[in-house]
């Protein structure tokens, strides 16, 4: 039977020290790492984000619910003649812009160039 493997060998001290420091930052690695994976199932099931989601979920139904329930008022209550009046105040009110754009126009240039335009 060969035994040679068990012969002393160039394992000295400082060898030794720097294998032990090597397993002991293994089981510190080891244990960070199943750490990590505990903090996140930890976190995902604690009955505040459960509660806060369960809230989110809720919020989001109740804004579909909301936005539903406007266009049904708007399909079942605006009538054409609402429509009608609205866009004629549009009108008016794109007129009525229109014409204060060409006054404030009309003194800028008089202000400019000394004549009215023309």
């Amino acid at each position: 039977m060969d035994t040679s493997f068990l012969s002393a060998g160039p394992v000295t001290w400082p060898v030794l020290f720097a294998f032990a420091l090597f397993v002991i930052g293994l089981g510190k690695l080891a244990d960070w790492v199943t750490g990590k994976f505990r903090a996140g199932t930890k976190d995902a099931v604690s009955p505040l984000t459960i509660d806060m989601a369960a809230a989110k979920i809720e919020i989001a139904s109740l804004n579909e619910k909301l936005n539903a329930f406007k266009i049904e008022v708007a399909r079942t209550y605006v009538t054409g003649d609402v429509i009608t009046r609205l866009e004629q105040r549009i009108d008016v009110l794109v007129n009525s812009v229109r014409d204060e754009m060409k006054e404030t126009r009309d003194i800028m240039l008089k202000a400019i160039t000394g004549r009215p335009r023309g």
